[in-house]
């Protein structure tokens, strides 16, 4: 296939204007072009952004949003589990987005979730059925987590974090419940 170099590196060929970029062309005795290093330097990061987040990527269907909801949730986790970690969250939360980027996803915390499960409250709307969810949780908003006794929904003591918080505080709170 013949292909010529057209401005801004793009390829031309007998098919077409492709999207691609001519590898000869990106460099310049050995180096690479300054524009084509900032170029990729952005690309990285926006894909980093844009790309499903730990558990942010979990099914919606999954994530409680009104009381009820909430209590048929507990009910499905009393069934095989004692104790439930309750995470409240939302979409437009830095915080939320960081530990579940850097905290959810720890090996060693995933192996702990295995035991405790995890009952993910979404507050992104802050509807009236958020609004009633957190008042029953005793909340004011994202993010909070706290352990609760999965049959009765009772919160235990000293369990609840609110805010930012290291994964070793996480498993700190975690480990009594854990059997």
């Amino acid at each position: 296939m013949r292909t010529r170099l057209l401005r801004n590196n793009a390829v031309a060929s007998a098919e077409g204007v492709g999207c691609g970029i001519d590898a000869d062309a990106q460099r310049k005795n050995g180096q690479w072009i300054r524009r084509e290093l900032l170029l990729g330097g952005l690309v990285v990061p926006v894909g980093l952004l844009t790309a499903p987040i730990g558990m942010a990527a979990a099914n919606p269907a999954d994530m409680v949003t009104d009381v009820a909801s909430h209590g048929e949730r507990l009910e499905q986790v009393a069934r095989t589990h004692s104790f439930a970690l309750i995470d409240i969250r939302a979409d437009w939360c830095a915080v939320c987005h960081r530990i579940e980027r850097e905290i959810l996803a720890h090996p060693a915390v995933l192996q702990h979730l295995e035991a405790l499960p995890l009952v993910r409250v979404d507050v992104t709307t802050m509807d009236e059925g958020n609004r009633q969810l957190l008042s029953h949780l005793g909340a004011s908003g994202p993010p909070t987590f706290f352990i609760v006794d999965a049959a009765t929904g009772r919160e235990y003591d000293g369990t609840r974090s609110v805010g930012s918080f290291s994964r070793r505080d996480l498993m700190r709170r975690l480990r009594p419940f854990i059997r």
